[in-house]
């Protein structure tokens, strides 16, 4: 778990060194672009309820790369997921225009995700007992989906995607992406 927790942070620290250095060297006298996005899943909030934050560095009207990050916030029992962080990379399809990152996209992504699960053991013919055990996974999977973006920065998304879980012993085998989203880009 130690060594998860050091590879993401890593991961983050490299991340937000080269989205740093990328735009302070894109800087244009004439126009700034806006190149960084934040969103929150609506539909997360509402149904699950859980707490789903995206971030995405925008490279080009044609790419950029995020790191979500997922927090349930009830307990759902069973194997769901009680928190997820996945970095990811977006590729924009049939955007013309200079101010991009914007319209259908396709998404790859590598998730880390944990939870907690109860396994049920029969202690007698009529007792069982109940013991709560941790999970935490490594998954990678895919999303498509479309996303809005208004001439002052507001953004609306719609995406759908999953994946699977790898070595998948004690929480779930595979992993939801997706949402309606909302958020703003500066």
């Amino acid at each position: 778990m130690k060594s998860i927790k050091l590879f993401l942070l890593l991961g983050l620290i490299t991340f937000c060194s080269f989205a740093q250095e990328n735009d302070n060297s894109t800087s244009n006298d004439s126009a700034k672009i806006r190149q960084h996005e934040i969103r929150v899943d609506v539909l997360e909030g509402l149904l699950v309820p859980a707490l789903d934050i995206n971030y995405e560095y925008i490279f080009s009207k044609r790419s950029g790369a995020g790191l979500a990050v997922y927090i349930a916030l009830d307990d759902l029992g069973g194997d769901y997921q009680q928190w997820a962080i996945a970095p990811y990379y977006r590729q924009y399809f049939f955007s013309k225009e200079e101010y991009g990152g914007k319209g259908f996209f396709v998404e790859g992504l590598l998730q880390v995700g944990g939870g907690s699960y109860e396994d049920i053991y029969l202690e007698s013919s009529d007792t069982f007992s109940y013991q709560e055990s941790n999970w935490t996974q490594f998954g990678i999977g895919f999303s498509f989906g479309q996303k809005w973006v208004s001439s002052n920065g507001f953004v609306a998304e719609l995406s759908l995607g999953g994946g699977r879980y790898f070595g998948a012993d004690n929480g779930p085998e595979a992993f939801f992406r997706g949402g309606a989203l909302v958020g703003w880009r500066f």
